[in-house]
């Protein structure tokens, strides 16, 4: 037994500009989060490599 596709299921009920909107808003919210994701990944090698000052 075959599952329906459940991105066309939910797509059929909005308009193809409703569709298209919805399409690009979740592409810039992962593109978003990829940017958040490699700028963590900087700081967290930056803060790894600068050796700790202790009792400076």
């Amino acid at each position: 037994m075959a599952l329906p596709n459940l991105r066309n299921i939910f797509a059929s009920f909005r308009s193809p500009l409703e569709e298209r909107e919805y399409s690009r808003r979740a592409f810039y919210t992962f593109l978003e989060f990829i940017g958040v994701t490699c700028l963590m990944h900087y700081v967290a090698v930056k803060a790894w490599s600068t050796p700790a000052r202790i009792g400076s």
